[in-house]
């Protein structure tokens, strides 16, 4: 059974108000036993004045000791050192952690809407999410393949900026590949299939390990295969990627918290926002200044504020 234990990773100085909504949420609806914040140096900034006089909500600082007995030859360690992406850390990080002691590891740009205790039960969790270029397709040398791949990506373009695009695109979802993501990963600690992911990267060539997604949904998708199984269920993207990348947008937009019961699915626990967007079609800081500028978007409603 998996610990009801939640943490996430931050590294970095400035813990953004968009992170702490997600520790906020996690604590509120799921009420763990704890809530643990991972980071390299001491937190500051809008999010972290959020939470940080919250009881059941714990800071730990990073060490090396993080990647001790973990049966890989110490090459998560040094790996860690090595590579200069956050990303690829917080990814050798999570996996660290929910092998040496469990739980229910999530990004920052997640929201919980209902509780997991009956996602508990199984020895490890994850889900996927609706893509447009699967990672299978690299392998592929049919042309016609590559045509659908563009067909795929120029449909989800149009739903993205269409007024209720993400409802004319779930209609479409079957035509895209789903495939598991690592910003919802939980397990039991020692779990088999964590413990293979610490083999596979070693087997990797070094150049392999240094490249983007190698170390996180990739590595996740090799060791699952996209499919469920004794010590990991893979659940489909309704669970915590309600709408996936880009389609994603519709809950920024004012006016979209009309739809948001139509957005998320009966299944839907987490939601994970990408926080991409705030990035690419976000014109102003997502924080709460953000949110009382826009009272009618699904995410204003979906914060715990």
């Amino acid at each position: 059974m998996i610990p009801n234990r939640i943490f996430f990773i931050w590294l970095g100085k400035n813990f953004p108000w968009s992170a702490g909504i997600a520790v906020l949420s996690a604590l509120r609806v799921q009420k763990p036993e704890e809530v643990a914040v991972y980071s390299d140096v001491e937190l500051q900034g809008e999010g972290f004045d959020l939470i940080k006089n919250e009881k059941g909500i714990t800071f730990k600082i990073i060490d090396n000791s993080v990647f001790k007995d973990l049966g890989d030859d110490g090459i998560c360690e040094e790996l860690c050192n090595k590579v200069k992406s956050p990303a690829s850390k917080a990814n050798l990080l999570r996996l660290a952690l929910l092998y040496k002691h469990g739980g229910i590891y999530l990004d920052t740009d997640t929201v919980f809407v209902k509780p997991i205790d009956d996602l508990l039960k199984f020895k490890g969790f994850c889900g996927t999410e609706t893509v447009a270029l699967p990672r299978e397709l690299f392998k592929s040398i049919n042309p016609f393949a590559y045509l659908i791949c563009g067909l795929r990506f120029a449909w989800r373009f149009f739903c993205t900026y269409c007024p209720s695009g993400e409802q004319i695109f779930r209609k479409t979802e079957k035509f895209f590949s789903q495939s598991a993501n690592n910003a919802v990963l939980a397990s039991e600690a020692k779990n088999p299939i964590i413990a293979n992911a610490f083999k596979e990267i070693n087997l990797m060539k070094e150049s392999t390990r240094l490249r983007r997604y190698r170390l996180g949904t990739h590595l996740l998708q090799s060791i699952t295969r996209n499919k469920s199984s004794e010590f990991m269920e893979v659940l489909p993207n309704c669970y915590f990627y309600p709408l996936g990348p880009e389609i994603c947008r519709h809950y920024f937009l004012d006016g979209s918290g009309k739809r948001l019961s139509k957005m998320l699915l009966p299944e839907t626990r987490i939601v994970h926002w990408y926080n991409s967007v705030e990035r690419r079609f976000l014109s102003e800081p997502l924080n709460a200044a953000w949110t009382l500028k826009h009272p009618s978007s699904a995410f204003t409603i979906l914060s715990p504020l």
